[in-house]
């Protein structure tokens, strides 16, 4: 029996006003990728760039003068990065660096607009998380209460839920959850062996899931749901599915790394729906996310001391895009924006290109009432190869054999597609 409820129960509360009547757009900007570099040069340090979907471009726009980076989370204009012993605010508007603080030990990051919480591992051996002031990062508070390493935050009515799955090698898994309001522990709770290396959470139809990530060596993963006193209503074994970090959630659909590619959980059935919504990769998974505007999937992937490179995949799975992400880009985060405007840009999933293969020449089409703006080609690395400001037809002969991504802007409008070269 808990003796506090981990979210709080409030009636929703509709408020009507004259001056609602101004639906705003929510699309997405850019994504930001903030890259480790190679571990085994100490010379090499934290770099973060921005992808721009309309352009195909990835820009690199800072510097952290550390090692590796573990997490980073956007509010507004902003992009917070965990990187091994700091936490740094970035404005993703101008790409200046504008606060940063000490944090050794820093893992993952979550806020609710008020406050950032951060959660501590290993080297640290107390206070395991903390808040922040969104403004200058000034330390708030310090939870002392917290008994072990911490992992993943979820954040809801002001209530943080923080996994605790310990120090390496522990075999019981916590929870603890924490009033942002009052600055206090509400309770940690041990749930035991199953619980056992729980990383994050789920929520949806005011049920909580917590996700146990897997162990090195093992290949199943396990899940358990909650109601909102925190106790367990059911738990769950996913056979040969190594689950390592989360991609991001869009409804009842949870999206995570199964197996180094991306997997699917359907929250109403706790089934593990699709576990190869993405194909395992060639190299290591260093991060994903998924772009719930466009129903699109982020991911980087890395060997962590030579090369990494960034893929785009639609939700059925197929590549329709590339960009670049140097070595060890573990942490990705989607830029959304809300707008009055009724002249965004979207991305429409397919752009038919003719003939493919191709060897010397391709052709494709757009709505006639459509104005071209530019057509960007760009390789499987991200690399920008072709582009100009219009052309319906593209000679492609001078190209290397290979798989090519096409990036067509209009004037209200983004169109992809992909092409291979023979």
């Amino acid at each position: 029996m808990k003796k506090n409820y981990f979210f709080r129960l409030f009636a929703p509360i509709i408020v009507f006003s004259a001056n609602c009547a101004i639906a705003q757009t929510t699309y997405t900007n850019q994504v930001i990728i903030v890259n480790g570099g190679d571990y085994g040069n100490p010379d090499d340090y934290v770099t973060v760039a921005a992808y721009n979907p309309g352009s195909g471009e990835t820009t690199e726009f800072a510097t952290i003068y550390t090692q590796s980076v573990q997490d980073a989370v956007i509010h507004g204009a902003f992009v917070f990065v965990a990187a091994q012993d700091s936490i740094v605010k970035l404005n993703i508007d101008t790409y200046e660096k504008v606060a940063a603080v000490s944090a050794t030990g820093v893992n993952q990051l979550a806020t609710d607009g008020e406050v950032l919480v951060a959660s501590f591992w290993y080297p640290v051996t107390e206070n395991f998380v903390k808040t922040f002031s969104l403004d200058d990062l000034s330390l708030i508070t310090e939870f002392d209460e917290i008994s072990d390493e911490a992992s993943g935050i979820m954040i809801k009515e002001s209530i943080a839920l923080v996994a605790i799955p310990g120090a390496y090698g522990s075999t019981t898994g916590k929870i603890a959850s924490i009033d942002l309001d009052q600055n206090v522990v509400l309770s940690e709770d041990d749930y035991g062996e199953s619980f056992a290396n729980i990383g994050y959470f789920a929520f949806y139809n005011d049920v909580i899931t917590a996700f146990m990530k897997t162990a090195w060596g093992e290949t199943d993963s396990r899940s358990a749901t909650m109601d909102l006193e925190g106790n367990v209503i059911e738990e769950f074994l996913y056979e040969n599915a190594a689950l390592a970090n989360l991609t991001g959630q869009a409804q009842n659909n949870f999206y995570a790394e199964i197996n180094n590619g991306i997997g699917l959980f359907n929250l109403e059935t706790n089934e593990l729906e699709n576990p190869l919504v993405v194909a395992p990769q060639q190299m290591t998974i260093g991060a994903s996310v998924i772009d719930t505007v466009n129903n699109l999937i982020y991911l980087t992937t890395t060997d962590f001391y030579s090369t990494g490179q960034g893929f785009i995949y639609n939700l059925d799975g197929e590549n329709t895009g590339s960009f670049e992400a140097g070595i060890s880009a573990q942490a990705i985060v989607v830029d959304y924006r809300n707008s009055t405007g009724l002249n965004l840009k979207r991305i429409v999933e397919k752009l038919n290109v003719f003939p493919n293969p191709a060897s010397s020449l391709i052709s494709f089409s757009i709505p006639d009432d459509q104005d071209m703006v530019s057509t960007i080609i760009s390789d499987i690395s991200g690399k920008v190869v072709y582009r100009n400001t219009e052309y319906k037809q593209i000679d492609v002969s001078t190209l290397n054999s290979g798989i090519y991504f096409i990036i067509v802007n209009t004037e209200t409008s983004v169109f992809t597609g992909r092409f291979i070269k023979n």
